[in-house]
């Protein structure tokens, strides 16, 4: 298989590439730690001193940087996987021309790393969840499952769209207009309750919606996703994969000419 082949390859350029991100700073690969924790840290204040926001139904000053960090850091990270991945035949035009490489290792190679610093920056979540005071059960244990499914998804679409974005180049700039849309229509800044119920009733048909729920309900509330919250990852996550390699099947050979 391939990617048992290339799983050297896979996780040796992951790894060099989060070395490279800050290549050149004095604290080097450690920013990746560094960096979400400064960004949950900072959240906390703002919103727990400085806004004083709170989540509805709760008195906890912390309450509702913690839902907002449980979905913006996995959103972060699915937005990277999609927006890099799309170009990631673009950018690696010269190896597709070149050397036979399978065309989705490097659509692999994004999620991977993508993927390694969403587990990096939940983990830092967890650290600062338990040192707020926040509940921390062993539903915990299923916050990976939740996040590869969700990679997953990403990396499915990430198959069509980079297929897309060979043969139109304007894709790319219609993407990042949509993924800035597709956060704002799914809870991860606000509450789904605060909005009118025109609109609430509609955010369950965002199949983003399902994951990032799940997300809150471990983390914020300590509820266990409903078994159907389950099926709809597993089969969102299956269909966009399904959908994406079927697509780089049926262009796999214009894509090496076109690029």
């Amino acid at each position: 298989m391939s990617i048992w082949k290339y799983r050297k390859y896979l996780w040796d350029n992951s790894i060099l590439e989060l070395r490279n991100r800050y290549a050149g700073s004095s604290l080097g690969s450690l920013w990746n730690i560094i960096q979400p924790l400064l960004q949950i840290l900072v959240y906390t204040f703002v919103f727990s001193q400085v806004m004083a926001a709170k989540l509805p139904g709760t008195e906890s000053t912390t309450a509702f940087t913690i839902y907002l960090c449980a979905g913006l850091i996995p959103w972060f990270s699915f937005s990277e996987i999609i927006m890099r991945g799309s170009n990631a035949f673009i950018e690696n035009s010269t190896y597709l021309k070149k050397l036979d490489i399978p065309e989705f290792i490097f659509l692999l190679k994004v999620a991977l790393t993508s993927t390694i610093v969403l587990f990096i920056s939940m983990s830092i979540l967890f650290v600062v969840v338990f040192f707020l005071g926040g509940t921390i059960t062993y539903l915990w244990l299923l916050v990976p499952i939740v996040l590869i499914l969700l990679a997953l998804m990403g990396l499915g679409l990430t198959f069509s769209f980079a297929c897309i974005n060979v043969f139109f180049k304007d894709f790319g700039q219609l993407l990042n207009t949509l993924i800035q849309l597709w956060m704002w229509l799914t809870p991860i800044v606000y509450v789904k309750d605060m909005l009118p119920e025109f609109f609430s009733q509609f955010v369950v048909y965002n199949p983003l919606y399902v994951y990032i729920d799940s997300l809150h309900k471990i983390i914020v509330f300590s509820e266990f996703p409903t078994v159907y919250s389950w099926m709809q990852m597993s089969l969102f996550s299956s269909i966009t994969m399904i959908i994406g390699l079927l697509t780089l099947k049926k262009l796999r050979s214009e894509i090496r000419d076109v690029v």
